[in-house]
């Protein structure tokens, strides 16, 4: 990790930290979107903007300064219009490094078309797709050759058996499924669970450290603003997706080592991310 994630330059500014584009939301999880912005803040990005349903941006407007907003069309309160991909298109995704598809998202009629036009227009940016965005690919035929050149998709054991038709397998074959559909889906996966497996179909890094504490409503968009951020510092797919894992699992251990493990809340997790990255960076 230490090779990857190296300490910012004393001139480092907002660009070369990098923007994170986070679209999701609804006003069922609301707070997916928060907790995935500032996961990506914690991590170093340099700005981070969150796009959602109207609505949802009116509710959560103004919860955390350190987060901007950009306020999509709705077909009804709380969910996105499939046209307001193109909203993403004209102005959102300009200067952004590395955009983040699907925490709090939801269900709704048009919401997987809207998740399929948002990959079809984000082309060259690198992308994460998480939750009701993996949700949305598997309800679509040939979903995966609408994955941006840069994808990092990172399912739980259940969205990845939606994905590939088939059930997880537990224990070492768990990293053998993770290699097998990297290749096949041309994408890294990072399968998550209390031991979670990241590769590339190529290479596969496995984080076998289980921690309760991570087992929390909400840990899962944290990681995927961890990963988000260091994609947009520049890191290829497979180093972002590692490091975001290791950082994200070492802030659990840090966490149950001050207030135990049963009773963190996913935002501590969040705020214990810079003190994992800092044995990183300064090799503690």
């Amino acid at each position: 990790m230490r090779a990857a994630v190296k300490p910012l330059p004393p001139d480092a500014g907002k660009e070369a930290r990098g923007r994170v584009l986070i679209v999701g939301g609804s006003l069922r999880y609301p707070g997916a979107l928060l907790l995935a912005a500032r996961a990506a803040l914690r991590c170093g990005a340099g700005v981070v903007t969150v796009a959602s349903a109207r609505s949802v941006v009116e509710a959560i407007a103004g919860e955390d300064p350190n987060v901007t907003f950009f306020p999509l069309a709705e077909a009804q309160p709380g969910v996105i219009a499939t046209g307001a991909a193109a909203q993403l298109t004209s102005g959102a995704t300009e200067k952004t490094k590395a955009l983040l598809l699907g925490p709090g998202l939801a269900h709704a009629p048009g919401t997987d078309d809207f998740v399929c036009a948002v990959l079809r227009n984000a082309k060259a940016i690198p992308t994460i797709i998480d939750a009701d965005g993996l949700n949305a690919l598997a309800r679509t035929d040939g979903w995966p050759e609408l994955l941006p050149a840069k994808t990092i998709l990172t399912p739980h054991d259940g969205e990845a058996a939606r994905l590939s038709g088939r059930v997880v397998p537990t224990g070492a074959a768990r990293a053998a499924f993770a290699e097998r559909h990297a290749r096949e889906w041309n994408a890294v996966v990072v399968l998550k669970g209390p031991v979670t497996m990241v590769s590339d179909g190529k290479k596969t890094y496995v984080n076998d450290h289980p921690n309760p504490t991570l087992g929390v409503g909400g840990s899962g968009d944290a990681l995927g603003g961890a990963v988000a951020a260091f994609l947009a510092r520049g890191l290829v797919p497979l180093a972002a997706a590692a490091s975001a894992v290791w950082v994200h699992g070492r802030a659990g251990a840090l966490l149950a080592a001050e207030i135990g493990e049963s009773g963190a809340l996913a935002t501590e997790v969040v705020d214990a991310l810079p003190r994992a990255l800092r044995e990183i960076v300064e090799g503690r």
